[in-house]
C-alpha cells in the first residue's frame, strides 16, 4: 500500500516532484544538458487488443552504465507471471531494457514510463499503451500535498477506445474557462481557477489549507456510452518550520554540549533526522539524541576534537523536508596524528612524506629545509623553485624527484594554542630502474642482421632479463648473442641476430630491475617478407563503364594493399596502364575492386598484384574482358597539363570528344603550347604537334619546349576533313633545369696542412634557380667525398696532410646537379712527421752502438734527415745529436764509454721543422757482441704476382748465421725464394700460399735475435655479382662491389661495363673508368624492344683487374599475339572487316600491319592494305564506322574467304590465318563451306587414296619375304616405307591448321606473358682455393647446340691446380661446367670426349 501511495504521489503530484527533483519532464532536459544520461532509444504509443503478446524497450547510455526502472500510471511494475524485465549491456556501453507482457488484458493499459537512473542523474521517457475494451479508473489513496504548491491530477484510466475525460468539482464539470471563483462560501477572494487541458489533466495552482479534504472527481466515456469515474481526495499538509539551533560558547574539551532543535510550525507527524558534516552521525562518537513531537536535542557528555564540525536539525513531513545549522567547535592544542621519520625517495618517481597533527582550529603544517651552502632554514615551498607541494593534511609531495631533493627536512606544527610540534627528518634519494621510453618498434627484411638494444637506468646492481614473446630466451643458439656493457648511468644490454627469420618477429621484453624497483622494455619486431601474387582473378560482371574484378586473397603472404593495373587491350603496353592501389580487407576471403570510368565497347586487360612494405609480387596473368557498348558523350574535354620530370617538358592528357560532336571519324588530335608573357613574343617558340588517336584517356609529352617558362596549351580533336576548334587554353609551367655549363676558373690554395680553399667564377642565371654548387673531392687511392657551398668558394677541412686531391666543381638547383668541371689536383701543406714508428739499439763493440728505427708512419712532408739523440742514462747533460740522410734507417755511434749504460733516440725533420721523438730505448756497450738484427719488422701488404724482398740486417762478433722461416718451416731450396749475400730474401712471383709470417733468426756465440714479417697477398678483385632489370627500351644493371676476404677497408674501385646485341660488337656503357659510388647502377637506354643482349662488367684496383662476369638479358616484349579465334573479323554482305584491338602487339609497339585474302579453294593471295601502324592518315578509306577495324572491300555476298593478317614489331612478326565468310545480301548468315569443291579437301583424299596403295603394296612384300626367309631385308624395306609413310602424313595437316591457330595464339600469348618482369642475375664467382672458376647456369640463359668447355691438350692428365687469365676481350663459349660443379656428375664428364671442349680463347 505505501508503494501505491508513492506511486500515486509520484504521478498526481507534481509540485511534489518538483520539490524532490524528480519532475520527468524536467528531469530529461537536465539530463540532456548535464550530458550525464540520455536515453538513445524508446517505445512508441501503441494500442493492441487483447490475447497477444508485447514488448516494450528502451536503451540509455551514461558516463556508467544506467539502472531501469519501468513504471504503469506511477506504479513501479515488477517481474510476474505475465511480466517479465530485463537488461543487457550492447558493445558501445549501452543499456538496452525491455519489458514483455504475455496475453495481454485490458487492465494492463495506461501510461508507462522507463527511467534510466545513474547516481543522481535520470532520464525519463513514457508513452501510453491502449488495450481494446470497456473504460476503467484504476483506485487511488489521498493525495497529499503542500500548502501553497500546484498540482497536476492525470486520471489513470485504461480501456480503449475513450472519447472524453471530465472531472469534476462538488458536483460541476470542471472545464477549460476558469471558475470565477472556487467555493461559494469565499467567493470574494480571487483565486486562479483549476483547469483542464487538451489531454484531461485537471492542473490546480496555489492549493490553500483552505481546501483540504476537496474531492476531484474524473469520469471517462468511451463513444459506446460506456463510463467510468473515481474520486480523488486532497489532503493539504503545512511544511514545517524550524527556530535557530541553540548552542553554548568557549567550549572546551571535556565539557557536555547540548543542542536544541524546535519546530516553530508545521503539521505533525513530523519526524527529526541529525547530521553532522552532512552525514549521519557516526555512533563511535556517543552522541545521545532525545526527541519529541515538536522538538529535539543532541547530548554530548564530554566533548573532544572529533566532535567538532556543523551540526544539521533536519524535520520533515508528509509534503517537505527542512533544516537548520550551527557549528560546534572548541580549542584543541595539536597532536601528533602521523609524526615524519626519514624516508627514501626513488629518482623520478612521485615522493610524498607524511607529517598531520589533530587539534582546534585546525593546525597548519611548514615545511622547512636546510641548506647545504647557507646552513639555514628555508621554506621547502621557495627553496625548491617548483614540482614540490604541500597538502592541506601535511603531507609533502614532490612530484618528480630529482637529485636536489636530498636533504635535512623539519617540519613544523602550530594553530595558535599550546606548544607548536617540529620534528627533522633526512631525506636520501635512490635511482630506480627505469628507461627513456617504454616501447619502440623494430622492423626488419627477412634475412638481414638486428640488433635489439636495452638501455635501463638507474643505481646498479642492475640484472636484465629477456623474453620473446613470453617466453625466456635461449642464447645458445648460433644465431643470437646477447651481450651487455656497463655504462656511466646503467646498463646497455643488446641482442644481436645474424640473419632474421620469419620466427624471430614478435613481442620482445626487456626487464631490468634493481634493490629499488623495475621496470620494462618492449620492442616489437616486424619481418617484413615478400609478398606472393593473388590467385583466381576473374571478372565477376562487366556493364558500359564498369567492371567488378575480383581475386582470391593469398594469407600466407603477408600481404597489406594489392596494385591492380588495367589498359585498354589495344595498347597491351603495362607502363601505360592505371595503377590503382586497394587495401586489403581482412574479413574478406575474395578480395574485390569495381573499376569505373571504363569506355565502353573496349577490349581491356587487367591483373593484381600483392604489395606490402618489402615490395611487390609479380603480376598475375592478364585477364581480358570488353566493355559493353553505349552512346558516347562529349567533345575534347577534361584537359589536363602537368610537368613532368624533365625540364622543358609537359604532358597534356584528355579524354575524347562528345560522340554528338564526332562528325566523323577522329584521326587524331592538335595539341598547341604558346608561351606566355612579354619577354617571350616570338611565335617560333609556338609547338604544335600531331597526336594520332586511341581507344579511351589520350595523353602526350611536349618536349623542347622553353625551360621555366609558363606555356598556354589547348587542344583540337582533327578528322580527315579538317581541324576543329582548340579547346579552353589551360596553362603550366615547364621544370626548371640543372645547370647547363660548369663552373669556370676553378682553382685551388692549400691553406693549411689540413685544408685548402676552394674558387670559382659564379654562374650566370639561366632557365635554372640556381641553388649552391656541389663540390667532390677525393685523395689517392680514395673514395669521392662531396660538400655544397651557396658561395663561390668553400674551405675543405679535415684533410690529410701533405697529399694530393682531385677537386671538381658543378652548380646545382632544385632539379639535379649540372655538369662538373674539368678536375684540377692541389696538394696540403707540409707538417711536422709523425715519430719514427720503431727503434730498435744493438752493440757493435765495446765503444760502439748501432741505433735502426723504422720510417714515420705518417711522414706529413718530404723527410729532410733523420736526428740521432744518445747521452748516458744517468746524466742530466745534453745528449749527443747525429744527423742521418733520408734514405738510411740506421746509424752507428761511436766513441762510448765501455760499461756505462745510453739511452738514445731519434726524430724526423720536414721543412715543417722536427717531428717528435720516438720512444727511448736503453743499452750499454760491450766487447762482448751478441748477434743481433737491426731490420724491424712488421706487416708488409704486397699485390699478387709481385716481388717482395724482405732485408735482415744483422750484426754481432763473431759474425752471426742467418735461418729464414716461412710459417715456422726453415726456407731451404725453392723456385719462388732467393738468398741474397746481405741475408735479405727476395720472394718471386708471389701469390696467397706464399702470405704469412717470416722470420730470419741471426745467432752466434753469445747469444741470438730475430725479426718477424707479416706477409699479406692482396689478391685481384672479385668480379662484381651482376643484376638486371629490363624494360621495354632499356636496361637496369646493378652490381655489387667484390668482397675481400684479408682488407674489409675502402677501397677505390673502378668499373668497366660494356654491352652489346646478339652477335653484334661490345659498346663501353661509358667513355672512362667509373669511380667507386655509392650508387652501384647504370641504365642502358635506347635499346630495341624484346631484343637479347650481353653485358659484362669488370672491377678494377690497385692490384689489378677481376675477371669480366657476364649476363644474357632481353628487353621486354615480344612478337605480336594474334587473336586465337576469328572472333575479332567480322563482315556484311560486300565487306570484311578486321579489328586490330584482337592483335596484342606483345608490349613493343605494331611497325606494320598487313592483311591479305583469297576465296576459299583458291591459291593466289590478294593484298588488302599493306600500311606502316605509326601512319593512319591514309586508312581512312578503308575504315568502317567501327574505330580500328581494317577493311576489305569488294567482296561477293554469301562466300567464304581465307584472310592472312601479318603482325610486325621490333621483336619480329607473326602471321595467322583465318577462314570467315561473308553474309548473304538479305543479311543471313551463310553455312559451312562446301567439302567437295575444297581444294585442299581434295589433296587430303588423293592423298589417302595413295597412302592405302603404299600400305598394300608393303603387306604383299612382307608377305613374299617372309616366304623366302629373308628376314633383315623386309625389315629393312618395313622402315624405309615406314619413313615415307610418315612423310605422307604431314601433308594431311594442311587443313588442320586453320583449326589449329587457336592453339598456337594462347602459346605465344603465354610465352609473352612469362616474359615479363623479369630479373637476371649474372652466374655467382664460388670462392674457393681452386683456380677453376665455376659459374651457376642462369634459369634464363640460352645456350647454342653446340658445347664446349674448358678443356686441354690432348692425351694430357687434367692439371691439379690451374689459373686462367683474361683481359676485358677475352671471349670463349660456354657449354657445360665446370669439374666442381653441382649441376654436372663426374661421372658424366668422364662420359664426354676431352676434345669436345677447348681453352678459351685469347686475342
Amino acid at each position: 500500500m505505501n508503494r501505491i501511495t508513492k506511486a500515486i504521489e509520484y504521478n498526481l503530484n507534481p509540485k511534489k516532484l518538483v520539490s524532490q527533483g524528480l519532475d520527468r519532464r524536467k528531469r530529461v532536459y537536465r539530463s540532456l544538458s548535464d550530458g550525464r544520461v540520455i536515453i538513445t532509444q524508446h517505445f512508441t504509443e501503441r494500442t493492441v487488443t487483447p490475447g497477444g503478446d508485447i514488448s516494450m524497450q528502451c536503451s540509455a547510455t551514461g558516463d556508467r552504465p544506467p539502472q531501469f526502472t519501468w513504471e504503469r500510471d506511477g506504479v513501479v511494475v515488477t517481474t510476474d507471471a505475465r511480466y517479465s524485465l530485463g537488461q543487457l549491456m550492447t558493445s558501445d556501453n549501452s543499456v538496452v531494457a525491455q519489458l514483455n507482457i504475455t496475453r495481454v488484458r485490458v487492465e494492463d493499459g495506461g501510461l508507462y514510463s522507463c527511467i534510466a537512473s545513474e547516481g543522481e542523474h535520470s532520464a525519463v521517457h513514457e508513452n501510453r499503451l491502449d488495450v481494446y475494451g470497456p473504460p476503467y479508473i484504476r483506485v487511488l489513496p489521498p493525495i497529499k500535498v503542500q500548502s501553497g504548491e500546484s498540482i497536476n491530477l492525470r486520471c489513470p484510466f485504461y480501456g480503449y477506445p475513450i472519447s472524453k475525460i471530465d472531472w469534476e468539482y462538488k458536483g460541476k464539470t470542471i472545464n477549460s474557462n476558469p471558475f470565477h471563483s472556487r467555493y461559494k462560501r469565499n467567493q470574494k477572494q480571487k483565486r486562479n481557477a483549476p483547469t483542464v487541458n487538451i489531454n484531461g489533466v485537471l492542473t490546480l495552482t496555489e492549493v490553500s489549507k483552505e481546501e483540504n479534504g476537496a474531492v476531484f472527481t474524473c469520469i471517462v466515456t468511451s463513444p459506446s456510452g460506456e463510463m467510468a469515474r473515481r474520486a480523488f481526495e486532497i489532503q493539504v499538509i503545512e511544511a514545517p518550520v524550524l527556530d535557530d539551533l541553540l548552542l553554548g560558547n568557549n567550549l572546551q574539551e571535556g565539557q557536555i554540549v547540548n543542542v536544541y532543535c524546535n519546530v516553530r510550525s508545521g503539521d505533525l507527524p513530523i519526524h527529526f533526522e541529525w547530521l553532522k558534516d552532512g552525514k549521519r552521525i557516526p555512533s563511535g562518537l556517543k552522541v545521545v539524541e532525545r526527541s519529541s513531537e515538536l522538538f529535539s536535542a543532541l547530548v554530548i557528555k564530554k566533548v573532544s576534537l572529533e566532535h567538532c564540525g556543523v551540526y544539521t536539525c533536519v524535520a520533515s513531513n508528509h509534503v517537505a523536508k527542512v533544516n537548520r545549522s550551527t557549528e560546534l567547535y572548541i580549542k584543541v592544542a595539536p597532536k601528533w596524528l602521523e609524526e615524519p621519520s626519514n624516508s627514501s625517495l626513488l629518482l623520478g618517481r612521485r615522493g610524498a612524506v607524511s607529517c598531520s597533527a589533530s587539534g582546534y582550529p585546525q593546525p597548519q603544517v611548514h615545511w622547512m629545509k636546510k641548506d647545504a651552502l647557507l646552513g639555514t632554514w628555508q621554506p621547502v615551498l621557495e627553496l625548491a623553485g617548483g614540482g614540490i607541494l604541500s597538502l592541506p593534511n601535511g603531507t609533502l609531495v614532490i612530484e618528480e624527484v630529482s637529485l636536489a631533493d636530498e636533504g635535512l627536512y623539519s617540519c613544523n606544527v602550530e594553530n595558535g594554542v599550546g606548544q607548536p610540534l617540529s620534528k627533522s627528518v633526512w631525506m636520501s634519494v635512490n635511482k630506480p630502474v627505469h628507461f627513456e621510453s617504454s616501447t619502440a618498434n623494430v622492423t626488419s627484411r627477412l634475412g638481414h642482421p638486428v640488433n635489439l638494444a636495452c638501455k635501463p637506468l638507474g643505481d646498479d646492481p642492475i640484472r636484465v632479463t629477456w623474453t620473446h614473446n613470453g617466453n625466456v630466451i635461449d642464447f645458445r643458439h648460433h644465431r643470437s648473442k646477447l651481450t651487455e656493457t656497463k655504462s656511466t648511468l646503467g646498463v646497455v644490454s643488446t641482442i644481436s641476430i645474424q640473419y632474421s627469420e620469419a620466427m624471430d618477429g614478435g613481442l620482445y621484453q626487456c626487464r631490468a630491475s634493481n634493490p629499488y624497483g623495475a621496470a620494462s622494455f618492449a620492442i616489437h619486431l616486424t619481418i617484413l617478407e615478400p609478398p606472393t601474387p593473388p590467385s583466381d582473378l576473374r571478372v565477376e560482371s562487366v556493364s558500359s563503364r564498369v567492371a567488378l574484378v575480383s581475386w582470391r586473397d593469398p594469407r600466407t603472404s603477408h600481404a597489406q594493399y594489392y596494385s591492380l593495373q588495367h589498359v585498354p587491350q589495344h595498347y597491351n603496353v603495362w607502363e601505360h596502364a592505371v595503377t590503382i592501389n586497394v587495401s586489403r580487407k581482412d574479413a574478406d576471403l575474395r578480395q574485390s575492386l569495381e573499376l569505373q570510368n571504363l569506355r565502353p565497347a573496349t577490349a581491356y586487360g587487367v591483373r593484381v598484384a600483392t604489395g606490402n612494405q618489402v615490395g611487390v609480387s609479380l603480376f598475375t596473368a592478364p585477364v581480358h574482358f570488353t566493355t559493353h557498348e553505349e552512346a558516347p558523350s562529349s567533345p575534347p574535354n577534361n584537359v589536363q597539363v602537368e610537368q613532368t620530370e624533365n625540364p622543358g617538358e609537359l604532358r597534356a592528357a584528355w579524354m575524347p570528344p562528345l560522340k554528338e560532336t564526332h562528325n566523323g571519324l577522329i584521326v587524331g588530335y592538335h595539341v598547341k603550347a604558346v608561351p606566355q608573357g612579354s619577354s617571350v613574343s616570338d611565335i617560333n617558340d609556338s609547338r604544335t604537334v600531331k597526336v594520332l588517336h586511341q581507344s579511351g584517356k589520350q595523353e602526350t609529352v611536349l618536349s623542347g619546349l622553353l625551360k621555366n617558362t609558363r606555356y598556354a596549351v589547348s587542344i583540337a580533336a582533327f578528322t580527315s576533313a579538317g581541324s576543329g576548334p582548340f579547346s579552353i587554353p589551360v596553362f603550366q609551367d615547364t621544370r626548371e633545369g640543372a645547370p647547363e655549363q660548369a663552373p669556370l676558373a676553378v682553382e685551388c690554395t692549400a691553406v693549411s696542412p689540413t685544408s685548402l680553399r676552394v674558387g670559382w667564377q659564379p654562374l650566370q642565371a639561366g632557365a635554372s634557380s640556381l641553388v649552391g654548387y656541389s663540390v667532390l673531392y677525393a685523395a689517392e687511392e680514395d673514395v669521392w667525398h662531396n660538400q655544397t657551398s651557396l658561395h663561390t668558394e668553400i674551405y675543405l677541412q679535415g684533410l690529410l696532410k701533405y697529399s694530393n686531391y682531385t677537386v671538381k666543381v658543378a652548380g646545382f638547383s632544385n632539379y639535379g646537379t649540372g655538369p662538373f668541371s674539368y678536375p684540377i689536383v692541389c696538394a696540403t701543406l707540409q707538417d711536422v712527421p709523425d715519430p719514427p714508428a720503431d727503434i730498435k739499439v744493438l752493440v757493435l763493440s765495446g765503444s760502439s752502438l748501432l741505433v735502426s728505427w723504422k720510417r714515420p708512419e705518417h711522414s706529413n712532408g718530404i723527410l729532410l734527415y733523420y736526428t740521432v739523440y744518445v747521452k748516458p742514462t744517468s746524466s742530466n747533460g745534453p745528449p749527443q745529436t747525429y744527423r742521418v740522410e733520408e734514405g738510411r734507417t740506421s746509424a752507428e755511434v761511436k766513441e762510448l764509454g765501455a760499461g756505462r749504460s745510453y739511452e738514445a733516440w731519434v726524430t724526423a725533420s720536414t721543412r715543417a721543422g722536427e717531428g717528435a721523438p720516438s720512444r727511448r730505448v736503453s743499452h750499454t756497450p760491450s766487447s762482448r757482441v751478441v748477434a743481433g738484427v737491426a731490420s724491424l719488422g712488421g706487416t708488409v701488404s704486397v699485390g699478387v704476382g709481385s716481388s717482395l724482398l724482405l732485408v735482415c740486417q744483422c750484426v754481432g762478433v763473431p759474425p752471426p748465421r742467418t735461418v729464414w722461416y716461412h710459417k715456422h718451416n726453415i726456407i731451404t731450396h725453392h723456385p719462388r725464394f732467393t738468398r741474397n749475400h746481405d741475408d735479405s730474401l727476395l720472394i718471386n712471383n708471389i701469390d696467397p700460399s706464399l702470405g704469412g709470417n717470416y722470420t730470419c733468426l741471426a745467432k752466434n756465440l753469445y747469444g741470438s735475435d730475430s725479426v718477424e714479417y707479416s706477409v699479406v697477398v692482396l689478391p685481384l678483385p672479385e668480379a662484381p655479382v651482376l643484376r638486371a632489370t629490363p624494360h621495354k627500351h632499356s636496361i637496369l644493371v646493378e652490381w655489387e662491389q667484390p668482397y675481400y676476404s684479408h682488407n674489409k677497408s675502402t677501397q677505390k674501385i673502378s668499373y668497366s661495363l660494356t654491352w652489346k646485341v646478339a652477335n653484334g660488337p661490345w659498346q663501353e656503357a661509358w667513355p672512362a673508368a667509373r669511380p667507386n659510388l655509392s650508387v652501384q647502377k647504370h641504365t642502358l637506354t635506347g635499346l630495341k624492344c624484346g631484343t637479347k643482349y650481353s653485358v659484362r662488367i669488370t672491377a678494377t684496383n690497385k692490384v689489378g683487374t677481376s675477371q669480366p662476369a657476364y649476363l644474357d638479358v632481353s628487353t621486354l616484349g615480344g612478337v605480336p599475339i594474334p587473336p586465337a579465334s576469328s572472333e575479332w573479323l567480322w563482315s556484311n554482305s560486300s565487306h570484311l572487316y578486321v579489328q586490330r584491338a584482337g592483335w596484342d602487339d606483345g608490349a613493343c609497339p605494331l611497325r606494320a600491319f598487313d592483311v591479305q585474302f583469297r576465296p576459299l579453294g583458291t591459291r593466289a593471295w590478294r593484298t588488302a592494305q599493306t600500311q606502316s601502324y605509326t601512319d593512319l592518315s591514309s586508312w581512312s578509306s578503308y575504315e568502317s564506322g567501327r574505330s580500328g577495324s581494317f577493311a576489305i572491300g569488294d567482296l561477293a555476298p554469301g562466300t567464304w574467304y581465307q584472310v592472312r593478317v601479318t603482325a610486325t614489331n621490333e621483336a619480329g612478326s607473326v602471321t595467322t590465318i583465318y577462314a570467315y565468310a561473308t553474309k548473304n545480301e538479305d543479311g543471313s548468315e551463310v553455312g559451312p563451306p562446301s567439302e567437295l569443291l575444297d581444294l585442299n579437301m581434295i589433296v587430303i583424299i588423293c592423298s589417302s587414296i595413295l597412302l592405302l596403295i603404299c600400305l598394300l603394296s608393303c603387306v604383299y612384300i612382307l608377305v613374299r619375304r617372309q616366304r623366302s626367309g629373308n628376314l633383315t631385308e623386309y625389315r629393312d624395306s618395313i622402315t624405309v616405307d615406314n619413313k615415307s609413310e610418315s612423310g605422307n602424313l604431314t601433308a594431311n595437316t594442311s587443313h588442320t591448321n586453320l583449326a589449329n591457330m587457336a592453339n598456337v595464339g594462347n602459346l605465344s600469348k603465354e610465352n609473352a606473358i612469362n616474359a615479363q618482369n623479369r630479373i637476371y642475375s649474372a652466374p655467382i664467382h664460388m670462392r674457393n682455393n681452386s683456380k677453376h672458376e665455376l659459374y651457376e647456369i642462369s634459369p634464363y640463359a640460352q645456350f647454342a647446340v653446340g658445347f664446349r668447355t674448358f678443356g686441354h691438350v690432348d692425351n694430357q692428365d687434367l692439371p691439379g691446380r690451374h689459373k686462367h687469365r683474361f683481359d676485358t676481350e677475352t671471349s670463349f663459349q660456354v657449354c657445360s661446367e665446370s669439374e666442381d660443379s653441382d649441376s654436372i656428375s663426374k661421372s658424366t664428364l668422364k662420359s664426354v670426349p676431352r676434345k669436345a671442349c677447348r681453352q678459351p680463347h685469347h686475342r
